[in-house]
């Protein structure tokens, strides 16, 4: 699988395995407008189509993404909620009900609809300088792309209404030590640690992968999860992968995973 596809702003790159979507809008600090982030969910669904086992979300030029380009925002005569529903909200969707890992390498700013789009994937690695949040409170705006679902399941209801009530922004290494993001990482080292670990990502069970993210999405008790593991686990040993990792293992030698 080894190709690329690319709009000007949005560039899929398909290695192997592995799917790389890359935002490149430097002079807006990768700022996108709703035609180009629609370009991210179908970007996401060509590379899922394409075979891609694993995708890694990633700004260039030292930003991941700024969020909306508000420069033709007219708030007054604007739809906003159908641009949200149906412009908006359908990508964070795409990208989050993705069926295989999604990986974000966050440096620079990643601020509203950049904030939410990391969160969104199932993994966020950011530089320790990266700078975060939302700070809607200074336009007089309400938190949106899925800032307050990640905000309050992630940091806790008390701490999120904090955040959002002041619109600090913080560093990655700041996300990092409350639990926002799995790490932060000198920003030197962030390129080549997220593509290492997506690489490593894309060549494992990708069944068994998109069956642990259904669990994570949907269980809501311990007895709810048992279940689910119960019949993930079933389908999961009898498919090839399963197969191939249990002999394996038997034969003392490391799997060769095709992501059935």
């Amino acid at each position: 699988m080894n190709g690329a596809t690319s709009t000007d702003v949005v560039r899929l790159t398909l290695e192997s395995s592995l799917a790389v979507i890359a935002i490149d809008r430097p002079a807006a600090k990768n700022s996108l407008r709703l035609d180009e982030m629609t370009a991210i969910a179908d970007a996401i669904g060509e590379a899922v189509s394409a075979g891609a086992r694993a995708v890694l979300v990633r700004g260039t030029r030292h930003a991941f993404c700024a969020g909306r380009d508000l420069k033709d925002t007219h708030p007054g005569t604007d739809d906003t909620l159908a641009i949200l529903r149906e412009r908006i909200n359908p990508v964070l969707v795409a990208v989050r009900d993705c069926p295989v890992p999604t990986i974000a390498a966050v440096q620079g700013p990643a601020l509203g609809f950049g904030f939410g789009l990391a969160l969104a994937c199932d993994i966020a690695l950011v530089a320790d300088d990266a700078l975060l949040g939302s700070p809607f409170r200074n336009i007089g705006a309400v938190l949106d792309s899925g800032g307050h679902h990640h905000l309050r399941e992630r940091v806790g209801p008390h701490r999120a209404a904090e955040l959002i009530y002041l619109g600090r922004l913080f560093s990655g290494r700041e996300a990092a030590a409350m639990g926002l993001v799995n790490r932060s990482v000198a920003a030197e080292a962030l390129d080549e640690i997220a593509l290492r670990m997506a690489r490593e990502i894309a060549s494992g069970p990708t069944a068994a992968f998109a069956a642990s993210k259904r669990i994570l999405s949907r269980a809501r008790s311990f007895e709810e999860t048992l279940e689910l593991e119960a019949i993930a686990q079933a389908e999961a040993l009898a498919g090839p992968d399963g197969i191939e990792g249990i002999g394996a293992f038997q034969q003392k030698r490391k799997p060769r995973f095709i992501g059935r």
